[in-house]
C-alpha cells in the first residue's frame, strides 16, 4: 500500500512547468501531482474547487493563481479579474479549503513578468506593476488565513529574471523551472515536516 504523502501543486502553466521537476526531486518522499488542467483565473479555480481541491485528499496543497486574473485585453479598460474580486476569490478559496479539507495549505506568489517581451509575443498584456499589486493583496489574504507563503516571485528575482523568464515574458526557461523546482521542493519538504506554520 502506498503511504507516501500526497502533494498537489495547484496553479497555472507556471506550476505545470516546474511540477515535473518537483516530482523528480521528491521522488520517494511524496507523491506530487499537478491539477488536471491549467487553473486559469481565481474565479475558475474557485468554480472547480470541489473537483480539483476538496474531493481528492491531499496532505499538502501548494496553491497559486493570478497571471490569468491580471491579464489585460488591449481593448479593455482593466484586468480580466479586478484586484478586489481577486482578493475576494482567494479569501473564499482559502476559507473553503481550511473548513473542508485536512490539507496543509501554502500560497505561492505570482512569478515576474517581463513587460516588453510579453507585449512582443502575446496578443494581450500583462504588466509587472500588476504582478506586484496582485501579490500584495494575495499576501494579505494568505496572512489573514494563516497560510505560509512560498515567495516564488522573490525566487525568480534572486535567480535572475533575465535568465529565468523566457522569450514570451511570462513562462520560465529550463533554468527558471529548475530554480523554482528547487525552491518548491524545499518548501514542500518543510511543510511535510511541520516546519512551516499553516492555518
Amino acid at each position: 500500500m502506498n503511504t507516501k504523502p500526497k502533494v498537489l501543486l495547484a496553479g497555472d502553466s507556471i506550476s505545470m512547468g516546474y511540477g515535473p521537476h518537483v516530482q523528480a526531486r521528491l521522488d520517494g518522499v511524496c507523491e506530487v501531482t499537478n491539477l488536471p488542467a491549467n487553473s486559469g483565473t481565481s474565479a475558475n479555480l474557485l468554480a472547480h474547487a470541489d473537483e480539483w481541491l476538496i474531493r481528492p485528499e491531499f496532505d499538502v496543497i501548494h496553491l497559486n493563481c493570478g497571471l490569468h486574473d491580471l491579464g489585460r485585453e488591449r481593448d479593455a479598460v482593466g484586468p480580466r479579474v479586478s484586484l478586489e474580486q481577486y482578493e475576494a476569490n482567494l479569501r473564499e478559496i482559502f476559507c473553503r479549503l481550511k473548513e473542508e479539507t485536512g490539507s496543509r495549505l501554502a500560497w505561492a506568489t505570482i512569478t515576474p513578468v517581463v513587460d516588453e517581451r510579453h507585449a512582443a509575443r502575446k496578443g494581450f498584456d500583462r504588466f509587472e506593476k500588476d504582478v506586484l499589486a496582485y501579490n500584495a493583496v494575495a499576501l494579505r489574504a494568505a496572512q489573514a488565513a494563516g497560510l505560509p507563503v512560498d515567495d516564488l516571485h522573490r525566487v525568480v528575482e534572486a535567480g535572475g529574471r533575465e535568465g529565468c523568464v523566457g522569450p514570451d515574458g511570462v513562462h520560465m526557461t529550463d533554468a527558471g523551472n529548475a530554480v523554482l523546482a528547487d525552491a518548491v521542493a524545499a518548501f514542500v519538504t518543510d511543510l511535510l515536516k511541520g516546519e512551516k506554520s499553516h492555518g
